[in-house]
């Protein structure tokens, strides 16, 4: 164990040494802290002041120094107005504003730790893109019940707030060709973004309609079973054509008469066991005919 006079040199120097790096800390926000230009003066044709607060921006270089926790979680409190004004300014009906923030916060985050006062560059300037392409990114791979293309995403918001203002102006609701002129783009994508607007939200098909008060089933269509049914008795006819005389009038006893083996034994003069096979032999090359089609 160290004796206290030991003791003491430690805790000596680890003073200095925080001395020495909070005025290493102090020296260069002064050398990197950014400046705006301001009005002459009568003494001077150019004079600066600080862009941002000289005591945070110390707490920007000494976590860049360090990247103490302490230091960034105050750096954290100081902003966190900021990160929360942008999560209400891009707030939308049907996003809970708590994930919204969230998704600010982890940005806020982000921004501080790739921040570096040495560009001199204030720290707003990179923290707001950040959070706002975090909330971006987040309506576009959440806010959405069904995924669509980014390009697609980002052409949505535009196409909205176009046709709202063309309505307005023309009194009408715009065609897509007019939405397009006004925002210089393809008529295509403003249909694509258009039909995308659908994919924001769905219902559910047991939820009623609110006009005719019928469920999304009752109003659906649903495949008809007759198609099917036009399919085969075409495909039917085309075959017949192609069997004998003899075949087409053995089927049509059987089948359309409804004549018993027995019957028809008596009209061709020949045994039962004669016409089964007959009858066995004309359907088989019916519906080869038939699979051929």
């Amino acid at each position: 164990m160290p004796g206290p006079t030991v003791a003491r040199e430690i805790q000596r120097s680890r003073r200095a040494l925080a001395a020495l790096g909070t005025a290493t800390d102090r020296a260069t926000a002064l050398r990197t802290l950014p400046a705006d230009r301001v009005a002459r003066t009568w003494w001077s044709s150019t004079t600066e002041r600080p862009a941002v607060d000289a005591a945070v921006w110390q707490l920007h270089v000494r976590y860049l120094r360090d990247h103490d926790d302490t230091t960034l979680a105050t750096l954290v409190e100081h902003y966190r107005p900021h990160a929360e004004a942008q999560a209400r300014r891009h707030f939308r009906h049907g996003e809970p504003i708590d994930d919204l923030t969230q998704v600010a916060y982890e940005a806020l985050l982000l921004a501080l730790r790739r921040f570096d006062p040495e560009r001199r560059t204030p720290f707003l300037a990179l923290a707001k893109p950040t959070i706002v392409g975090s909330l971006r990114r987040h309506f576009r791979d959440v806010g959405w019940a069904i995924r669509v293309p980014r390009r697609v995403h980002e052409l949505a918001s535009p196409t909205r707030n176009a046709t709202e203002l063309l309505t307005h102006d023309l009194g009408r609701a715009p065609s897509p060709g007019e939405v397009a002129d006004f925002l210089g783009i393809g008529e295509a994508d403003v249909l694509e973004a258009m039909t995308a607007e659908d994919a924001r939200t769905t219902t559910s098909l047991d939820a009623p309609d609110l006009a005719t008060g019928l469920q999304a089933d009752q109003v659906i269509g649903h495949p008809d079973v007759g198609f099917a049914g036009i399919e085969n008795r075409t495909a039917l006819l085309q075959s017949l054509e192609r069997l004998s005389d003899d075949d087409r009038s053995l089927l049509q006893m059987y089948f359309v008469d409804e004549r018993t083996q027995s019957e028809i034994a008596e009209v061709l003069g020949c045994s039962q066991m004669q016409v089964s096979r007959l009858l066995r032999k004309a359907v088989r090359s019916l519906r080869r005919h038939m699979v051929g089609i």
